[in-house]
């Protein structure tokens, strides 16, 4: 992307925020810039007013100038009158400065929850081939790190156009004492900016590696935390700490050359800025003979504006280091589309009480293979349906299409004989149950858990009668404080069949009319199988149940068998 054209769009983005405000705090910003620092050097010149006589020889054009306009408007010099003006002046900044602070503060992180909540929600409702073609790894870091980054980036602009307006006040202010010096120390500030552009260039690239780093070390925590138990049982914790300081070490060897490349630059202008002070002095002090008060205010007005290229230059290496934090932003925001939240309320219910059926289904992945090809086939309401065949015969894909997952191709699927269209999709998922292979459970309660994302409101009575649906209710009641238990790492505190009856209890309090078990009991031992089987039994009187699995034991619990290995 042409950095013109990436700076236009990141900035439009930040500008649709809030443009009114933004204008406002960027008017505050300039004036600042314009005043900061003058109140002060504008005290020696108020209080030479006091004594306007001065040596032959050696004008002073500024307090001529102050003296000029104060007599215009007939106001009489005097010691007070300064002091209230100079005070004036510096609570004016002062007030300037708070609102400043304030507003960029809230705009700041406004500008990151907005764009947090915005991008989470892109990412939330994309469909599901997109996200599961995804790293999480990347989507997490931008939404906790890259963002932040992203609003500091603009702000860095903001604090590069207050030193330039802070500079340009200034050399016109020592303009009007000596034309040369100020030249003279304008041409070395810039020609020391331009000489050090090559610390800009390194500092992209050192961006980009801390970038990759810090992914990488999100990934390897990422990594322990999915297999801590095997870690411990094979005793390699050292393998899993390594791999961590790996990416750890790397990121403090980047941010090491960071500092560093930010710190030789500035290190160079204060060299730079004190020899040309030196030079200035004597020469104006020695060469051009200026008054003692001009040389003074020439020498506090110069000691300012050297720390501004300082501080310009360092801004400008902080920008260039966040550059690919606000690309990786702006990426994700290009790639993934916008989309609402599917209406569920508005489209009323589906019945099923017959059966659903899959019609003339065409499907393959981007390997070209057809998994599925004219195939049709039914599943009849309050039954077991079970979905059998070897591995990667499309036994996850077809309940997949079923869930409205996978389009269909130009296949149809019906429910009492109404075609699941595109927009029946968001009813018809809220209608339906999904059980996976591997529960989840997040850190919380058992409420908490059980409750999750139903949108039930229901008492302690109505989940624990659910959990007796699934025998589970004793697993509750025998816990510290019920409903209220706390439960973290729950995969090691409980039975593969303890886990998987709490989270088909979760799934029932949905109230399904249709659950989706995929390899729900693959885990299991027979007898904890058997156990979760008969409890299916149990509640197909009320939900249809499709049972996907590649255990043939499981044939007599089906009311009916679709054998994916039959398909020809």
């Amino acid at each position: 992307m042409h950095n013109n054209l990436f700076i236009l769009r990141s900035f439009g983005l930040f500008f649709r925020h809030n443009p009114v405000r933004l204008i406002v705090l960027f008017g505050i910003t300039l004036f600042l810039g314009f005043n900061q620092g003058i109140t002060i050097v504008l005290l020696i010149p108020l209080l030479g007013l006091l004594n306007p006589v001065q040596p032959p020889g050696s004008p002073n054009k500024l307090i001529d100038l102050l003296n000029s306009i104060l007599n215009q408007v007939g106001l009489e010099i005097n010691l007070t009158l300064i002091l209230v003006v100079f005070a004036f002046c510096l609570i004016l900044v002062a007030v300037l400065n708070y609102f400043q602070s304030i507003i960029q503060a809230s705009y700041q992180q406004e500008f990151s929850y907005q764009t947090r909540k915005r991008l989470f929600k892109k990412i939330i409702t994309s469909n599901w081939q997109f996200l599961n073609g995804k790293s999480k790894h990347n989507h997490i870091q931008i939404l906790t790190t890259e963002i932040p980054k992203m609003t500091n980036y603009y702000y860095f602009y903001l604090g590069l156009a207050t030193k330039v307006i802070f500079i340009v006040a200034h050399l016109a202010l020592a303009l009007m004492i000596s034309i040369k010096f100020t030249l003279f120390v304008a041409v070395v500030g810039f020609t020391v900016f331009i000489v050090l552009r090559k610390y800009l260039k390194k500092a992209r690239l050192l961006g980009d590696a801390n970038i990759q780093a810090f992914r990488k070390m999100l990934k390897h925590i990422d990594d322990f935390w999915l297999t801590v138990k095997m870690a411990k049982v094979h005793n390699t914790e050292e393998f899993y700490y390594n791999k961590f300081d790996e990416s750890n070490t790397l990121m403090l060897k980047y941010q090491c050359k960071q500092i560093k490349n930010r710190a030789i630059p500035q290190f160079l202008f204060t060299l730079s800025g004190i020899a040309s002070l030196i030079i200035v002095v004597y020469l104006a002090y020695y060469i051009a003979h200026l008054p003692v008060t001009s040389l003074f205010i020439l020498i506090l007005l110069f000691a300012r504006i050297f720390p501004q290229f300082m501080g310009i230059n360092n801004d400008m290496n902080m920008l260039v280091s966040n550059m690919a934090s606000v690309k990786m932003v702006l990426e994700m925001d290009r790639e993934i589309e916008e989309r609402k939240f599917e209406e569920i309320k508005a489209t009323g219910e589906i019945e099923f009480n017959q059966q659903l059926e899959i019609r003339n289904l065409n499907f393959a992945y981007d390997t070209g293979v057809p998994l599925f090809t004219d195939f049709s086939e039914s599943i009849p309401a309050r039954k077991i349906t079970g979905i059998i065949g070897k591995s990667g015969c499309g036994k996850t894909t077809l309940i997949d299409v079923i869930a409205g997952l996978q389009k269909a191709g130009n296949g149809v699927i019906a429910i009492d004989g109404v075609t699941l269209t595109d927009n029946k999709l968001p009813v018809w998922r809220s209608e339906l149950g999904y059980l996976p292979q591997d529960s989840f459970f997040i850190d919380g309660t058992f409420r908490e858990n059980l409750i999750w994302d139903s949108g039930q409101n229901l008492s302690d009575g109505q989940i624990m009668e659910v959990l007796g649906q699934v025998n589970a209710d004793q697993l509750v009641m025998g816990s510290p404080m019920g409903l209220d238990t706390s439960i973290v790492n729950y995969q090691y505190h409980f039975s593969g069949g303890e886990r998987q009856r709490l989270a088909l209890a979760r799934v029932l309090i949905r109230k399904p009319k249709l659950l989706l078990l995929d390899e729900a009991t693959s885990a299991l031992d027979f007898e904890t199988e058997a156990q979760i089987m008969q409890c299916l039994i149990g509640l197909k009187k009320n939900v249809t149940i499709v049972f996907v699995t590649h255990r043939q034991n499981l044939k007599h619990y089906f009311d009916k068998i679709i054998d994916l290995n039959d398909m020809k």
